[in-house]
């Protein structure tokens, strides 16, 4: 991987950033993309139900304890 490209899992905690500092909830975001669950496949809507629960664990915990210690909490 390059130097400038970013993980998965970085990608996701640079989302989770983005989201609480614009105060967007996923289902906002949801919403603007035009996202609709009902009609996805069901194993990909799980896979993305997990990826999403951790980032609201990421941007609650940002939320609770600021930008520089949500993980060490």
């Amino acid at each position: 991987m390059s130097d400038n490209q970013r993980s998965p899992s970085q990608t996701r905690l640079f989302l989770a950033q983005f989201l609480f500092a614009n105060d967007i909830d996923i289902e906002t975001l949801y919403g603007a993309l035009g996202a609709d669950l009902t009609q996805s496949d069901n194993e990909a809507v799980s896979h993305m139900a997990g990826i999403i629960d951790g980032i609201s664990l990421a941007t609650s915990k940002i939320r609770a304890h600021g930008l520089d210690d949500w993980a060490k909490k």
